[in-house]
């Protein structure tokens, strides 16, 4: 897909704290650029795009393919991703890659893959989580579940590793119970350059999505619709 080709693929991972792009051609070295964290990184993404495109000598017109992580993760990096994502294939006609953020922690991971949990995004103390066996396919749902739910689900499967996202409320709690189960725990923290590859790779085997059909994954619901519906408004 990107090798004698010479397609040009952007990828944006901005489903955490830490966001990025990358960008390559062909099989030439991709260009990552981070997001600027002085000021909240999505609204950086643009930018960083255009910083992308500016280093690599590469001109908007000339994109084949745009891989987005649609999480789970944070709800406003995601949609903004996601609409970045769907507004570059509506203007430039380029193609669409929804990579599943667990994917993109795998690839992260690398010789960790294995019997594995991945916890994608948590708050007050529940996690988004899915078991995989270490292929980028075959994935379980995401489910929603407290620490002590995922170390004993994973202990009862015989995972051997919990793979934390950047960074977790509650982690320590989740790393402890880990532990007491004989289970390791490591932070994974992908960048856009892991979502490229996996990117790249669903690109090959022809697994595009059309742009009215891109929605991030969320395993819970929107804390503003939660409010929302707690204010009965």
């Amino acid at each position: 897909m990107t090798g004698a080709d010479g397609k040009l693929i952007l990828a944006i991972e901005a489903s955490g704290r830490e966001a990025s792009v990358a960008l390559r051609k062909g099989e030439g070295s991709p260009f990552l650029e981070p997001a600027r964290t002085s000021r909240r990184h999505e609204d950086d993404l643009m930018p960083a795009i255009g910083r992308a495109f500016a280093r690599s000598g590469a001109r908007p017109p000339e994109l084949s393919i745009v891989c987005t992580s649609v999480g789970p993760g944070g709800f406003t990096g995601l949609r903004i991703a996601v609409a970045t994502a769907k507004m570059l294939a509506l203007a430039l006609g380029c193609r669409i890659v929804a990579v599943r953020e667990s994917e993109a922690m795998l690839e992260a991971a690398g010789d960790l893959r294995g019997q594995t949990v991945v916890c994608l995004a948590g708050k007050r103390g529940c996690y988004a989580t899915t078991f995989c066996s270490g292929a980028v396919k075959g994935q379980g749902p995401v489910e929603l579940l407290a620490a002590e739910a995922i170390a004993e689900r994973a202990a009862a499967l015989g995972a051997r590793r919990i793979l934390v996202s950047q960074p977790l409320a509650d982690a320590r709690d989740l790393a402890d119970r880990a532990a007491a189960a004989g289970i390791e725990s490591v932070e994974i923290r992908p960048n856009a350059l892991h979502v490229l590859t996996v990117g790249a790779r669903l690109a090959a085997a022809g697994e595009f999505v059309q742009a009215g059909r891109l929605l991030p994954e969320y395993a819970r619901e929107p804390e503003a619709v939660r409010l929302w519906k707690r204010r009965g408004i």
